[in-house]
């Protein structure tokens, strides 16, 4: 089974930015075709994630956007990502003086965690690649 989530974002710059220099990862800017709107693609294991700005995307589902309105951004989705070090993120972090809600060390998974929402308000959980013991 493959897995592709589409995310609709305010910004696709801002959206870009912050994945890429705050979370060091890469992302792919992707145009489907001719006089279409640019797609950023975050290729996440064996799952796909992508990110739509939110008005080229009303434009092609309007009907999903009439009630989109009426409820936070991100409400319920919590987008977990491991990385391969969290010390370059959480310097970033620092640096720019983001909020996180949470820096943990998570018993159950035997695994660092942080917690932070991205720039839309989707809910992130950062991890660190090895077990922490």
């Amino acid at each position: 089974m493959d897995l592709t989530l589409t995310l609709a974002v305010a910004d696709l710059e801002r959206t870009e930015a912050f994945y890429r220099d705050v979370l060091h990862l890469d992302l792919e800017r992707l145009r489907a075709a001719p006089g279409h709107p640019p797609v950023l693609h975050l290729a996440v294991g064996t799952a796909d994630l992508l990110f739509r700005e939110e008005g080229a995307f009303a434009a092609f589902h309007p009907a999903l956007f009439q009630s989109l309105e009426r409820h936070p951004r991100g409400l319920g989705i919590t987008l977990e990502l491991t990385l391969p070090s969290l010390g370059p993120v959480l310097r970033e972090i620092d640096r720019r003086r983001l909020h996180t809600l949470y820096e943990l060390e998570d018993d159950e998974f035997g695994r660092r965690e942080v917690w932070l929402h991205d720039p839309d308000g989707f809910l992130l959980v950062l991890s660190e690649q090895g077990e922490i013991r």
